[in-house]
Protein backbone atom coordinates (compact mmCIF):
# COMPACT_ATOMS: atom_id res chain seq x y z
CA UNK A 1 0.00 0.00 0.00
CA UNK A 2 2.86 2.40 0.83
CA UNK A 3 4.50 1.69 -2.51
CA UNK A 4 1.28 2.36 -4.41
CA UNK A 5 0.83 5.67 -2.55
CA UNK A 6 4.38 6.76 -3.40
CA UNK A 7 4.02 5.73 -7.06
CA UNK A 8 0.77 7.72 -7.24
CA UNK A 9 2.51 10.73 -5.70
CA UNK A 10 5.31 10.45 -8.27
CA UNK A 11 2.86 10.59 -11.18
CA UNK A 12 0.68 13.25 -9.56
CA UNK A 13 3.66 15.60 -9.44
CA UNK A 14 4.14 15.34 -13.20
CA UNK A 15 0.47 16.12 -13.82
CA UNK A 16 0.51 19.07 -11.42
CA UNK A 17 3.62 20.43 -13.13
CA UNK A 18 1.86 20.24 -16.48
CA UNK A 19 -1.11 22.19 -15.15
CA UNK A 20 0.93 24.90 -13.40
CA UNK A 21 3.92 25.22 -15.72
CA UNK A 22 2.76 23.72 -19.00
CA UNK A 23 5.53 21.12 -18.76
CA UNK A 24 5.73 17.66 -17.20
CA UNK A 25 9.48 17.88 -16.57
CA UNK A 26 10.07 20.94 -14.42
CA UNK A 27 12.71 20.56 -11.65
CA UNK A 28 10.19 20.09 -8.80
CA UNK A 29 8.31 17.49 -10.84
CA UNK A 30 11.53 15.61 -11.63
CA UNK A 31 12.64 15.72 -7.99
CA UNK A 32 9.25 14.59 -6.71
CA UNK A 33 8.99 11.80 -9.28
CA UNK A 34 12.36 10.16 -8.70
CA UNK A 35 12.35 10.43 -4.92
CA UNK A 36 8.79 9.14 -4.61
CA UNK A 37 9.39 6.42 -7.19
CA UNK A 38 12.66 5.24 -5.63
CA UNK A 39 11.17 5.17 -2.13
CA UNK A 40 8.16 3.31 -3.52
CA UNK A 41 10.53 0.71 -4.98
CA UNK A 42 12.31 0.48 -1.63
CA UNK A 43 9.01 -0.34 0.05
CA UNK A 44 8.56 -3.31 -2.30
CA UNK A 45 11.17 -5.10 -0.19
CA UNK A 46 13.07 -6.92 -2.93
CA UNK A 47 16.19 -6.59 -0.76
CA UNK A 48 16.27 -7.02 3.03
CA UNK A 49 17.77 -3.64 3.88
CA UNK A 50 18.03 -2.34 7.42
CA UNK A 51 14.58 -0.80 8.12
CA UNK A 52 14.40 2.97 7.82
CA UNK A 53 13.70 4.73 11.11
CA UNK A 54 11.99 8.06 11.79
CA UNK A 55 15.18 10.22 11.85
CA UNK A 56 16.16 9.43 8.25
CA UNK A 57 12.57 9.95 7.05
CA UNK A 58 12.58 13.33 8.81
CA UNK A 59 15.84 14.32 7.11
CA UNK A 60 14.51 13.35 3.67
CA UNK A 61 11.28 15.25 4.33
CA UNK A 62 13.26 18.31 5.43
CA UNK A 63 15.31 18.19 2.23
CA UNK A 64 12.15 17.70 0.16
CA UNK A 65 10.53 20.77 1.71
CA UNK A 66 13.74 22.75 1.20
CA UNK A 67 14.03 21.93 -2.50
CA UNK A 68 10.34 22.46 -3.17
CA UNK A 69 10.40 25.72 -1.22
CA UNK A 70 13.28 27.02 -3.35
CA UNK A 71 11.43 26.06 -6.54
CA UNK A 72 8.20 27.63 -5.31
CA UNK A 73 9.91 30.95 -4.52
CA UNK A 74 11.27 31.24 -8.06
CA UNK A 75 7.99 30.12 -9.61
CA UNK A 76 6.02 32.74 -7.69
CA UNK A 77 8.44 35.41 -8.83
CA UNK A 78 8.31 34.27 -12.47
CA UNK A 79 4.52 33.95 -12.42
CA UNK A 80 4.25 37.61 -11.51
CA UNK A 81 5.87 38.49 -14.84
CA UNK A 82 3.54 38.83 -17.81
CA UNK A 83 3.63 36.45 -20.76
CA UNK A 84 6.47 34.31 -19.41
CA UNK A 85 4.91 31.14 -20.83
CA UNK A 86 4.61 32.71 -24.29
CA UNK A 87 8.18 34.01 -24.53
CA UNK A 88 9.74 33.46 -27.95
CA UNK A 89 12.78 31.14 -28.14
CA UNK A 90 16.07 32.75 -29.18
CA UNK A 91 17.56 29.59 -30.68
CA UNK A 92 17.61 31.24 -34.10
CA UNK A 93 20.53 33.32 -32.82
CA UNK A 94 22.82 30.29 -33.20
CA UNK A 95 25.33 30.47 -36.03
CA UNK A 96 25.16 26.95 -37.50
CA UNK A 97 28.60 27.06 -39.11
CA UNK A 98 30.22 28.20 -35.90
CA UNK A 99 28.44 25.44 -33.99
CA UNK A 100 29.79 22.88 -36.46
CA UNK A 101 33.32 24.25 -36.08
CA UNK A 102 32.97 24.10 -32.30
CA UNK A 103 31.84 20.48 -32.48
CA UNK A 104 34.81 19.51 -34.64
CA UNK A 105 37.27 21.29 -32.33
CA UNK A 106 35.82 19.70 -29.19
CA UNK A 107 35.73 16.29 -30.86
CA UNK A 108 39.45 16.51 -31.65
CA UNK A 109 40.17 17.49 -28.06
CA UNK A 110 38.09 14.52 -26.90
CA UNK A 111 40.04 12.16 -29.18
CA UNK A 112 43.28 13.56 -27.76
CA UNK A 113 42.03 13.05 -24.20
CA UNK A 114 41.04 9.46 -24.88
CA UNK A 115 44.42 8.75 -26.51
CA UNK A 116 46.18 10.12 -23.43
CA UNK A 117 44.01 7.84 -21.29
CA UNK A 118 44.93 4.80 -23.37
CA UNK A 119 48.64 5.61 -23.04
CA UNK A 120 48.13 5.91 -19.29
CA UNK A 121 46.41 2.51 -19.11
CA UNK A 122 49.01 0.88 -21.34
CA UNK A 123 51.72 2.04 -18.96
CA UNK A 124 49.77 0.74 -15.95
CA UNK A 125 48.49 -2.67 -16.98
CA UNK A 126 48.66 -3.01 -20.76
CA UNK A 127 45.64 -2.58 -22.99
CA UNK A 128 45.36 -6.32 -23.52
CA UNK A 129 43.94 -6.51 -19.98
CA UNK A 130 40.62 -5.19 -21.34
CA UNK A 131 40.22 -8.54 -23.10
CA UNK A 132 42.09 -10.92 -20.82
CA UNK A 133 41.10 -9.47 -17.45
CA UNK A 134 38.37 -6.82 -17.73
CA UNK A 135 37.81 -6.67 -13.97
CA UNK A 136 41.49 -5.81 -13.43
CA UNK A 137 41.19 -3.16 -16.13
CA UNK A 138 38.29 -1.57 -14.32
CA UNK A 139 40.14 -1.54 -11.00
CA UNK A 140 43.21 0.02 -12.62
CA UNK A 141 41.28 2.68 -14.49
CA UNK A 142 41.75 6.19 -13.12
CA UNK A 143 41.44 9.71 -14.42
CA UNK A 144 44.62 11.60 -15.20
CA UNK A 145 45.00 14.86 -13.31
CA UNK A 146 44.30 17.89 -15.54
CA UNK A 147 44.65 16.03 -18.86
CA UNK A 148 41.75 13.81 -17.80
CA UNK A 149 39.36 16.67 -18.55
CA UNK A 150 40.01 16.22 -22.28
CA UNK A 151 38.71 12.65 -22.07
CA UNK A 152 35.76 13.81 -19.96
CA UNK A 153 34.96 16.24 -22.77
CA UNK A 154 33.51 13.34 -24.79
CA UNK A 155 30.45 13.34 -22.50
CA UNK A 156 29.70 17.02 -23.17
CA UNK A 157 30.36 16.43 -26.89
CA UNK A 158 27.57 13.85 -26.95
CA UNK A 159 25.09 16.36 -25.52
CA UNK A 160 26.18 19.18 -27.84
CA UNK A 161 26.07 16.92 -30.89
CA UNK A 162 22.55 15.81 -29.96
CA UNK A 163 21.47 19.44 -29.62
CA UNK A 164 22.77 20.11 -33.11
CA UNK A 165 20.83 17.13 -34.52
CA UNK A 166 17.65 18.20 -32.73
CA UNK A 167 17.88 21.81 -33.87
CA UNK A 168 18.33 21.54 -37.62
CA UNK A 169 16.27 19.98 -40.39
CA UNK A 170 19.32 19.03 -42.44
CA UNK A 171 22.18 18.40 -40.03
CA UNK A 172 25.56 17.17 -41.19
CA UNK A 173 25.67 13.40 -40.77
CA UNK A 174 29.28 13.37 -39.52
CA UNK A 175 27.95 14.62 -36.17
CA UNK A 176 26.73 11.07 -35.55
CA UNK A 177 30.37 10.00 -35.41
CA UNK A 178 30.89 12.27 -32.41
CA UNK A 179 28.03 10.56 -30.57
CA UNK A 180 29.19 7.04 -31.45
CA UNK A 181 32.72 7.91 -30.40
CA UNK A 182 31.44 9.21 -27.05
CA UNK A 183 29.52 5.97 -26.41
CA UNK A 184 32.60 3.88 -27.29
CA UNK A 185 34.84 5.83 -24.93
CA UNK A 186 32.26 5.44 -22.18
CA UNK A 187 32.34 1.66 -22.49
CA UNK A 188 36.14 1.61 -22.27
CA UNK A 189 36.10 3.81 -19.16
CA UNK A 190 33.83 1.20 -17.48
CA UNK A 191 32.03 4.10 -15.78
CA UNK A 192 28.26 3.71 -15.87
CA UNK A 193 27.81 7.24 -14.54
CA UNK A 194 29.15 8.66 -17.81
CA UNK A 195 26.51 6.76 -19.73
CA UNK A 196 23.85 7.93 -17.28
CA UNK A 197 25.04 11.46 -17.95
CA UNK A 198 24.70 11.09 -21.71
CA UNK A 199 21.34 9.33 -21.80
CA UNK A 200 19.48 11.19 -19.03
CA UNK A 201 20.98 14.57 -19.93
CA UNK A 202 20.05 13.95 -23.57
CA UNK A 203 16.48 13.12 -22.64
CA UNK A 204 16.07 16.48 -20.90
CA UNK A 205 17.72 18.24 -23.83
CA UNK A 206 15.15 16.69 -26.14
CA UNK A 207 12.19 17.83 -24.07
CA UNK A 208 13.57 21.29 -23.27
CA UNK A 209 14.64 22.27 -26.80
CA UNK A 210 11.14 21.83 -28.21
CA UNK A 211 8.64 24.65 -27.66
CA UNK A 212 6.10 22.38 -25.99
CA UNK A 213 6.18 18.72 -25.00
CA UNK A 214 3.06 16.63 -24.48
CA UNK A 215 2.69 12.94 -23.78
CA UNK A 216 2.35 11.35 -27.23
CA UNK A 217 3.21 7.90 -28.63
CA UNK A 218 6.52 9.34 -29.87
CA UNK A 219 7.23 10.74 -26.41
CA UNK A 220 6.44 7.42 -24.75
CA UNK A 221 8.70 5.66 -27.26
CA UNK A 222 11.51 8.08 -26.38
CA UNK A 223 11.05 7.34 -22.68
CA UNK A 224 11.17 3.61 -23.37
CA UNK A 225 14.35 3.95 -25.43
CA UNK A 226 15.93 5.96 -22.60
CA UNK A 227 15.04 3.35 -19.99
CA UNK A 228 16.09 0.40 -22.16
CA UNK A 229 19.41 2.11 -23.02
CA UNK A 230 20.22 2.72 -19.38
CA UNK A 231 19.18 -0.77 -18.33
CA UNK A 232 21.05 -2.45 -21.18
CA UNK A 233 24.30 -0.56 -20.66
CA UNK A 234 24.04 -1.10 -16.91
CA UNK A 235 23.82 -4.86 -17.35
CA UNK A 236 26.51 -4.92 -20.05
CA UNK A 237 29.08 -3.23 -17.83
CA UNK A 238 28.02 -5.39 -14.89
CA UNK A 239 28.54 -8.55 -16.94
CA UNK A 240 31.86 -7.59 -18.53
CA UNK A 241 33.45 -6.05 -15.46
CA UNK A 242 31.84 -8.34 -12.88
CA UNK A 243 29.97 -5.67 -10.98
CA UNK A 244 26.88 -7.74 -10.28
CA UNK A 245 25.62 -7.35 -6.73
CA UNK A 246 23.16 -10.24 -6.87
CA UNK A 247 25.76 -13.01 -6.75
CA UNK A 248 27.49 -11.50 -3.72
CA UNK A 249 24.33 -10.76 -1.75
CA UNK A 250 21.94 -13.59 -2.51
CA UNK A 251 21.09 -14.10 1.17
CA UNK A 252 19.62 -10.58 1.33
CA UNK A 253 17.65 -10.72 -1.92
CA UNK A 254 13.95 -11.54 -1.77
CA UNK A 255 13.56 -12.44 -5.43
CA UNK A 256 14.01 -15.72 -7.34
CA UNK A 257 17.18 -16.21 -9.45
CA UNK A 258 15.32 -15.68 -12.72
CA UNK A 259 14.88 -12.01 -11.71
CA UNK A 260 18.53 -11.54 -10.75
CA UNK A 261 19.09 -9.07 -13.62
CA UNK A 262 16.67 -6.65 -11.92
CA UNK A 263 18.46 -6.65 -8.58
CA UNK A 264 21.50 -4.59 -9.58
CA UNK A 265 19.39 -1.66 -10.90
CA UNK A 266 17.11 -2.06 -7.87
CA UNK A 267 20.06 -1.72 -5.48
CA UNK A 268 21.32 1.36 -7.31
CA UNK A 269 17.83 2.86 -7.14
CA UNK A 270 17.12 2.10 -3.48
CA UNK A 271 20.33 1.30 -1.62
CA UNK A 272 21.28 4.91 -0.94
CA UNK A 273 18.43 5.37 1.56
CA UNK A 274 19.55 2.80 4.16
CA UNK A 275 23.13 4.02 3.60
CA UNK A 276 21.95 7.57 4.38
CA UNK A 277 20.51 6.26 7.65
CA UNK A 278 23.80 4.59 8.59
CA UNK A 279 25.70 7.72 7.57
CA UNK A 280 23.53 9.94 9.80
CA UNK A 281 24.23 7.65 12.76
CA UNK A 282 27.98 8.23 12.37
CA UNK A 283 29.96 10.96 14.07
CA UNK A 284 30.99 13.79 11.74
CA UNK A 285 33.24 16.82 12.09
CA UNK A 286 31.73 19.69 10.10
CA UNK A 287 33.82 20.65 7.04
CA UNK A 288 32.05 23.99 6.35
CA UNK A 289 31.85 23.82 2.57
CA UNK A 290 34.75 21.60 1.55
CA UNK A 291 32.36 18.93 0.24
CA UNK A 292 29.58 21.14 -1.10
CA UNK A 293 32.03 23.40 -2.96
CA UNK A 294 34.53 20.70 -3.91
CA UNK A 295 35.28 22.18 -7.39
CA UNK A 296 36.42 25.43 -5.76
CA UNK A 297 38.33 23.47 -3.13
CA UNK A 298 40.07 21.52 -5.91
CA UNK A 299 41.26 24.77 -7.48
CA UNK A 300 42.43 26.10 -4.11
CA UNK A 301 44.31 22.87 -3.50
CA UNK A 302 46.24 23.50 -6.71
CA UNK A 303 46.85 27.20 -6.11
CA UNK A 304 47.40 27.37 -2.34
CA UNK A 305 50.31 25.42 -0.78
CA UNK A 306 49.40 23.04 2.04
CA UNK A 307 45.66 23.51 1.44
CA UNK A 308 44.07 20.17 2.33
CA UNK A 309 40.76 19.09 0.90
CA UNK A 310 38.43 16.51 2.41
CA UNK A 311 38.15 12.92 1.22
CA UNK A 312 35.24 13.00 -1.22
CA UNK A 313 34.65 9.26 -1.59
CA UNK A 314 31.90 8.06 0.72
CA UNK A 315 32.46 5.52 3.47
CA UNK A 316 31.11 2.01 2.93
CA UNK A 317 28.34 0.80 5.23
CA UNK A 318 26.78 -2.65 5.59
CA UNK A 319 23.01 -2.18 5.36
CA UNK A 320 23.40 -5.28 5.20
CA UNK A 321 24.73 -5.01 1.61
CA UNK A 322 27.97 -3.05 1.55
CA UNK A 323 27.33 0.29 -0.18
CA UNK A 324 28.74 3.81 -0.02
CA UNK A 325 26.33 6.11 -1.91
CA UNK A 326 23.86 7.94 0.34
CA UNK A 327 21.98 10.45 -1.83
CA UNK A 328 22.89 14.04 -2.65
CA UNK A 329 22.42 15.02 0.99
CA UNK A 330 25.79 13.61 2.09
CA UNK A 331 27.99 16.68 1.36
CA UNK A 332 25.46 19.08 2.90
CA UNK A 333 25.35 17.10 6.14
CA UNK A 334 29.14 16.67 6.24
CA UNK A 335 29.61 20.41 5.84
CA UNK A 336 26.79 21.93 7.90
CA UNK A 337 24.90 19.16 9.71
CA UNK A 338 21.11 19.25 9.88
CA UNK A 339 21.04 22.91 8.82
CA UNK A 340 22.79 21.92 5.59
CA UNK A 341 20.13 19.30 4.85
CA UNK A 342 17.57 22.12 4.68
CA UNK A 343 19.63 24.97 3.20
CA UNK A 344 21.49 22.89 0.60
CA UNK A 345 18.30 21.63 -1.11
CA UNK A 346 16.72 25.09 -0.69
CA UNK A 347 19.57 26.76 -2.59
CA UNK A 348 19.56 24.04 -5.24
CA UNK A 349 15.80 24.43 -5.65
CA UNK A 350 16.32 28.13 -6.35
CA UNK A 351 19.23 27.48 -8.75
CA UNK A 352 17.52 24.68 -10.70
CA UNK A 353 14.20 26.50 -10.98
CA UNK A 354 15.91 29.77 -11.91
CA UNK A 355 17.81 28.04 -14.71
CA UNK A 356 14.60 26.34 -15.85
CA UNK A 357 12.62 29.60 -15.83
CA UNK A 358 15.44 31.40 -17.64
CA UNK A 359 15.25 28.70 -20.30
CA UNK A 360 11.47 29.15 -20.57
CA UNK A 361 11.80 32.95 -20.70
CA UNK A 362 14.59 33.10 -23.28
CA UNK A 363 15.53 29.73 -24.70
CA UNK A 364 19.10 29.78 -25.98
CA UNK A 365 21.68 27.09 -26.59
CA UNK A 366 23.10 27.62 -23.11
CA UNK A 367 19.88 27.97 -21.11
CA UNK A 368 18.53 24.70 -22.56
CA UNK A 369 21.91 23.02 -22.03
CA UNK A 370 22.12 24.26 -18.43
CA UNK A 371 18.53 23.40 -17.49
CA UNK A 372 19.01 19.89 -18.89
CA UNK A 373 22.23 19.14 -17.00
CA UNK A 374 20.74 20.44 -13.74
CA UNK A 375 17.70 18.21 -14.27
CA UNK A 376 20.10 15.29 -14.70
CA UNK A 377 21.61 16.20 -11.32
CA UNK A 378 18.11 16.34 -9.82
CA UNK A 379 17.33 12.91 -11.28
CA UNK A 380 20.44 11.27 -9.85
CA UNK A 381 20.10 13.07 -6.49
CA UNK A 382 18.55 9.89 -5.12
CA UNK A 383 21.99 8.32 -5.53
CA UNK A 384 24.82 10.88 -5.30
CA UNK A 385 25.41 14.63 -5.44
CA UNK A 386 26.48 15.69 -8.92
CA UNK A 387 25.77 19.35 -8.22
CA UNK A 388 29.01 19.55 -6.24
CA UNK A 389 31.20 17.52 -8.60
CA UNK A 390 33.82 19.25 -10.69
CA UNK A 391 32.71 17.35 -13.82
CA UNK A 392 29.32 19.10 -13.74
CA UNK A 393 30.91 22.53 -13.34
CA UNK A 394 33.31 21.69 -16.18
CA UNK A 395 30.44 20.69 -18.47
CA UNK A 396 28.60 23.93 -17.68
CA UNK A 397 31.71 25.98 -18.49
CA UNK A 398 32.11 24.14 -21.83
CA UNK A 399 28.47 24.75 -22.72
CA UNK A 400 28.73 28.46 -21.93
CA UNK A 401 31.91 28.82 -24.02
CA UNK A 402 30.21 27.14 -27.01
CA UNK A 403 27.13 29.32 -26.57
CA UNK A 404 29.19 32.51 -26.57
CA UNK A 405 31.16 31.41 -29.62
CA UNK A 406 28.04 30.48 -31.60
CA UNK A 407 25.86 33.44 -30.59
CA UNK A 408 24.98 35.93 -33.30
CA UNK A 409 22.93 39.12 -33.00
CA UNK A 410 21.52 38.49 -36.47
CA UNK A 411 18.68 35.91 -36.32
CA UNK A 412 19.14 32.97 -38.68
CA UNK A 413 16.31 31.79 -41.01
CA UNK A 414 13.87 29.72 -38.98
CA UNK A 415 13.20 27.57 -42.04
CA UNK A 416 16.50 25.76 -41.36
CA UNK A 417 15.33 24.68 -37.90
CA UNK A 418 12.99 21.85 -37.03
CA UNK A 419 9.43 23.14 -36.76
CA UNK A 420 8.90 22.10 -33.12
CA UNK A 421 11.76 24.33 -31.98
CA UNK A 422 9.57 27.41 -32.53
CA UNK A 423 6.04 26.04 -33.08
CA UNK A 424 4.03 24.75 -30.17
CA UNK A 425 2.48 21.87 -32.12
CA UNK A 426 1.04 18.84 -30.37
CA UNK A 427 4.10 16.80 -29.51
Amino acid sequence: MTSLTLFTLALAGLVLSKRLLGDFFSPPAVYNFFWAFALGCLELGLVSYDPLRAPVWNVMLLAYLGFMGGCAAVWLYAASKSHWLRAEPALDHIDKQRLERALIFLFLLGVFGFAVQLVHLQAQIGLSAFLSSPQLAREAYSNIKYLGFFNLLNVANFALALMYLLLYKKPSKWVLLIMLWAIATTLVTTDRTRFFYMVIWSFFLAVYLFRRVNITPKMIAGLCVTIISLFGFFLLVAKIYKKQAYDDNMEFVNAPPEYSALIDPYIYLTGSFPVLQAFLNDQHTLAYGKHTLSPIVTVLETAVPDFAREELAGKFYRVPIELNACTYLEPFYKDFGTVGVLLGPLVLGVVCMWAYMAMRQRKTLFTAYLAAILSFCVTISIFVNHFSQIATWFFIAVGYAVHRYCWTDRPQPRSSFRSRIFDEGRG
